[in-house]
C-alpha cells in the first residue's frame, strides 16, 4: 500500500521532469495561436549609433501565419527578422531540433532557455528562445540569420501576456547590416553624422511600444506589401 502511494505522488512529478523542450515550445505556440491577426498603435524609438532618426508613431499589423508591417506614414517598415516568425518556427515539432540550455532569470521571471536548430535550409539559422516558466512567453530571443546577422529581441508583456503579445519589444540590430528604410534615407542623409572613430559602436537598438491592440481583425493583404 505505501509503495503505491509513493509512486503515486511521485507521477506527477515525474512527468514534470520529463517535459521535452519541443514540448515547451509546443505549449508556448498553442498560447499564441489564437491570435490570427492583430493591428495596434506603434510608438517607435531609434538609438542607432551614426544614425540621426527621430521617435515616430505608427501602426503596426499582423496576420498569421508570417505576415508582419509597421507603416510609418505611408512608409511599410519590416524590423530586421520578423520576431513572430519564430512562432511559425515551432509550430511544427518536425521542422527543428531544440536543446535545453539550462535556466535563466530575466527581471523577476525564471525562464527556460532553449535553442532552437530548423532542419530546413532557410534564411534563419538559428534561434535561442528565453521562455518564461510561468507566463509561458519568450522574454527574450536570440535570432541567427544568413541576411541579417545576429538580432536580439527583448519583450515587455502585459495585458495580452496569455496571448504573447508584447507590450513592448527592444531589437538590438548590427549596424553592419542595418538597412535603413529608403523612405528615409534624404532625411538620415541631410542630418549630421557622429564620429566614426574607433569607439563608436556596432550595435543599436529600435523600441516598439505597442498600445490599443485589435485582435482578430480583418486586415487587407495590402497593407504587408512595401
Amino acid at each position: 500500500m505505501k509503495q503505491v502511494l509513493l509512486f503515486a505522488l511521485l507521477l506527477p512529478l515525474t512527468g514534470l521532469v520529463a517535459q521535452t523542450p519541443n514540448q515547451k515550445l509546443q505549449r508556448a505556440f498553442k498560447q499564441f495561436s489564437s491570435v490570427k491577426s492583430f493591428k495596434s498603435d506603434v510608438y517607435i524609438k531609434f538609438n542607432l549609433p551614426s544614425v540621426n532618426i527621430e521617435d515616430m508613431s505608427g501602426k503596426a499589423f499582423y496576420k498569421a501565419p508570417v505576415k508582419f508591417r509597421v507603416r510609418l506614414k505611408g512608409i511599410a517598415f519590416l524590423p530586421k527578422d520578423n520576431p513572430f516568425r519564430v512562432f511559425e518556427l515551432i509550430r511544427d515539432s518536425s521542422q527543428y531540433a531544440s536543446v535545453a540550455n539550462g535556466v535563466e532569470k530575466i527581471g523577476s521571471e525564471q525562464c527556460q532557455v532553449i535553442s532552437v536548430i530548423p532542419n530546413a535550409d532557410s534564411d534563419l539559422v538559428f534561434a535561442k528562445i528565453w521562455l518564461g516558466e510561468k507566463s509561458n512567453c519568450p522574454l527574450k530571443m536570440q535570432l541567427t540569420s544568413r541576411s541579417n546577422g545576429v538580432v536580439v529581441v527583448e519583450n515587455t508583456y502585459g495585458r495580452y501576456a496569455t496571448k504573447s503579445l508584447p507590450d513592448k519589444m527592444r531589437f538590438t540590430v548590427d549596424m553592419n547590416k542595418f538597412k535603413v528604410p529608403k523612405a528615409l534615407t534624404a532625411d538620415i542623409n541631410s542630418a549630421p553624422k557622429k564620429s566614426s572613430g574607433s569607439n563608436q559602436k556596432s550595435t543599436g537598438t529600435i523600441e516598439f511600444v505597442f498600445s490599443n491592440y485589435a485582435l482578430n481583425a480583418t486586415i487587407d493583404d495590402k497593407v504587408f506589401v512595401e
